[in-house]
Order: structure tokens, then C-alpha cells, then sequence
């Protein structure tokens, strides 16, 4: 196979992660309207701004997730009909460079959840508890995205390896 092709499957995989992280935010947006509309304690009243911004926020990831690799693929097509050696170098560097991040957003997990913790065990506030509820799923949905993010870039970049 062609690196062209494993770099058109890299970049649907990611696709299909954008789609499934805006169904995510989509979901969560539904959940807090039912919320919003039949909530009526106040931890459920707490929930609704959280719950909403972490809607919006998976669903504009998920969407430009999406958005952006389908251009990224016609993007691939046309650099490598240009120059295959030259794409293969550009993607290698490409790769190198966003497998830092894995680490990283790994380490914004782990503080989410310490603040739910403190949220949780320092403060009787609902809204403090809310929030570490929303930081807490927007911890687990990193978690879970880097999880298959990180081992596709792996597996891309062993191919692009392989090409060089």
C-alpha cells in the first residue's frame, strides 16, 4: 500500500472520532435541556451551565475535528502527487509533533479530577460539585480520545517510517 493511503485512513479515523466526540456533544446538550426542563433540586439546577458548556464545546471539537480532516485528505492527495518524498518527510515532522501532546493532555486529566476531588470533598457548594462533574467527563472524554488517537498516530508513524 501506498503511504497516501495510510494517510487517507489516519485522517478518516480522525474523522470518525470528530463524529463520535459531536454526537457526544450533541448528546450531552439534549441531556441538559431535559435537565434544564425537569430538573428541580438543585444539584440538577447546578448542572445545567456546566453540562451545557461541555455540550458545546464536544460538539464544536467534534464538528471541526471532522471538518478539518476531510480537508486534511485532499490536502494529502495533492502533496503527495507533487512530491511523495517531500509529503512523507512533512508528515513524519507532523506526527513527531502532535505525539508530544498525548502526555500533556494526559496531565490535564489528572488535574481535572483533583479538582472534582477538592470540589467534592472541600466544598458543600452544588455549583463547585457541577463543575467538577463537567471537569471530570471532559477528563474521561480526553482520556478516551487519546487513547485511539494516540495508538492510529502510532501506527501511521511506523508506516511513514517504513517509507523512509
Amino acid at each position: 500500500m501506498k503511504l497516501i493511503e495510510y494517510s487517507t485512513q489516519w485522517a478518516k479515523g480522525e474523522m470518525f472520532e470528530g463524529l463520535c466526540i459531536a454526537i457526544f456533544g450533541i448528546l450531552t446538550l439534549f441531556c441538559t435541556l431535559i435537565i434544564w426542563k425537569y430538573g428541580t433540586t438543585l444539584n440538577a439546577k447546578a448542572l445545567v451551565i456546566p453540562n451545557l458548556v461541555l455540550g458545546l464545546l464536544f460538539s464544536a471539537m467534534g464538528s471541526f475535528m471532522v471538518y478539518s480532516n476531510n480537508n486534511r485528505i485532499a490536502e494529502f492527495e495533492t502533496a503527495y502527487q507533487e512530491n511523495p518524498m517531500e509529503f512523507t518527510q512533512l508528515e513524519k515532522t507532523r506526527v513527531e509533533e502532535f505525539q508530544i501532546l498525548y502526555p500533556i493532555s494526559l496531565a490535564i486529566s489528572a488535574v481535572f479530577f483533583l479538582v472534582t476531588l477538592l470540589a467534592f470533598v472541600f466544598s458543600k457548594s452544588p455549583t463547585f460539585h457541577a463543575i467538577g462533574i463537567a471537569l471530570s467527563v471532559f477528563g474521561l472524554a480526553l482520556i478516551i480520545i487519546d487513547y485511539f488517537s494516540k495508538e492510529r498516530g502510532q501506527i501511521y508513524y511506523e508506516h511513514i517510517q517504513s517509507f523512509l
